[in-house]
């Protein structure tokens, strides 16, 4: 590490409104060529959280600076990901949160979890008895005016120095009311000219009250912040929606948000769920147009999973999350199984058309077409394998697309020479012995 800088509470701009509550470390690492180990992001904040899980009473959380802004910016937290509970009453939403995290902790990929609590700050509360200052006959506004200027201060007149104004504060020595009891014996007028103490007319008393409130569209909310290491987003969120709702009943007047990464990867995952069956007929209608026939286009058509297995099988191999990047990699594939299929099918037809022999149309379309295909499949994947590899900034969201494409495609290839022939083999078996063309 170059250095390890802190920062407690707002920063001096005061352009993030968080409390006293919050302590920032920002640390800036060495170029990865000079670290001594060679050693994954990931390990590294699993290796510093252990070091740091030492200290009760602390939740740490891992992020970068432009992350951090983007996800509370998001979510309403400094969390990537976060349950916010909405409701009235800062105890009863700090108990559901807390119960939330206790359920939600033990789900497999789930770390960080972390309440931001809004009740926690000790504050001296004064509430004054309208019976008992009847009995004193103490009129309201007396005892508070007295108690603003014992306590807080109050501006008595006005100084002036030359064009400048300062306003002159009346307020009590900090040795008359610096504990409750002082506080209590502070002399409150009478209607009738005499004095009374303070406590003889208010009850005082030290409570906890809110540190931090949290809003959102006008309405009050705990937030229950957490992340997801190892394990692709959905499916967790979908597990944990699950446990949540089987254990956590609540109120009539609360209500549960889920929010963060969540919410964009939900409406990623709309946008796909429509755009990927557009792209695949689509390219059934192009197949169509290129051969004119259902039969192959139905042969053509049935490389498209080949773009899935590919997919998957790349991502398994390496141990990768599929993602919403990954997911736009499908689309990219389609259209490389699609190119494949059209090659292959047209020369095997072609040569059938010559010969008559399907098995022997069969091979020599495959010989043929070894030499440009695999030519297409190392330009399309070649470019992307730089990606595939990256370590450095910004490669969470490129890694996975890369390898993607770059494993899919080499799948694609084997599957395009192996099981396409075989599938229009099927097809024309019929027409092999027939003296007529298709």
């Amino acid at each position: 590490m170059k250095f390890v800088l802190s920062q407690t509470g707002r920063p001096n701009d005061g352009t993030d409104p968080t409390g006293f509550f919050n302590i920032e470390f920002h640390t800036e690492l060495k170029p990865g060529k000079e670290w001594k180990r060679k050693v994954r992001k990931e390990v590294l904040i699993q290796e510093i959280k252990d070091s740091l899980d030492i200290y009760p009473g602390v939740i740490f959380g891992f992020s970068q600076p432009i992350q951090d802004n983007v996800e509370e910016y998001v979510a309403g937290v400094k969390s990537a990901l976060v349950i916010k509970i909405f409701g009235n009453e800062l105890e009863q939403m700090e108990e559901l949160a807390d119960r939330t995290a206790s359920v939600i902790r033990g789900i497999e990929g789930i770390d960080d979890v972390n309440v931001f609590r809004s009740v926690g700050l000790p504050e001296l509360q004064i509430r004054l008895e309208e019976s008992r200052m009847a009995r004193y006959t103490v009129s309201m506004a007396d005892a508070q005016a007295v108690v603003e200027m014992a306590i807080g201060g109050k501006a008595a007149t006005t100084f002036y120095e030359g064009e400048r104004t300062f306003d002159v504060q009346v307020r009590f020595a900090e040795q008359y009311r610096d504990d409750e009891y002082k506080i209590g014996n502070i002399l409150i007028p009478t209607i009738d000219g005499n004095y009374v103490p303070l406590k003889e007319i208010a009850d005082i008393e030290f409570i906890s009250g809110p540190t931090f409130i949290y809003r959102e569209g006008g309405s009050r909310y705990v937030g229950v912040g957490f992340s997801v290491r190892d394990r692709d987003l959905g499916s967790t969120i979908a597990a944990a929606q699950k446990k949540v709702g089987e254990h956590i009943e609540l109120m009539p007047e609360n209500k549960m948000e889920w929010a963060g990464e969540f919410e964009s990867q939900q409406r990623a995952t709309k946008r796909l769920a429509a755009i990927i069956p557009a792209v695949i007929a689509l390219i059934l209608f192009l197949l169509y147009m290129n051969f004119g026939t259902v039969r192959d286009t139905l042969v053509a058509a049935s490389a498209m999973p080949y773009a899935f297995a590919g997919g998957f099988i790349s991502l398994w191999v390496t141990g990768t999350i599929f993602g919403i990047s990954a997911g736009i990699g499908f689309i990219i594939l389609f259209g490389i199984t699609a190119i494949n299929s059209i090659l292959i099918i047209t020369e095997m037809k072609k040569n059938f058309l010559k010969s008559r022999n399907l098995e022997s149309a069969i091979d020599n379309a495959v010989n043929n077409k070894v030499r440009p295909l695999v030519m297409i499949s190392l330009m399309g994947s070649m470019g992307l394998v730089p990606a595939a590899l990256s370590q450095g900034m910004g490669s969470d969201i490129q890694k996975p697309l890369a390898i993607m494409i770059v494993g899919g495609i080499l799948v694609c290839l084997i599957l395009s020479f192996t099981v396409l022939p075989q599938v229009f083999y099927m097809a024309y078996r019929k027409d092999r012995k027939r003296s007529s063309g298709i």
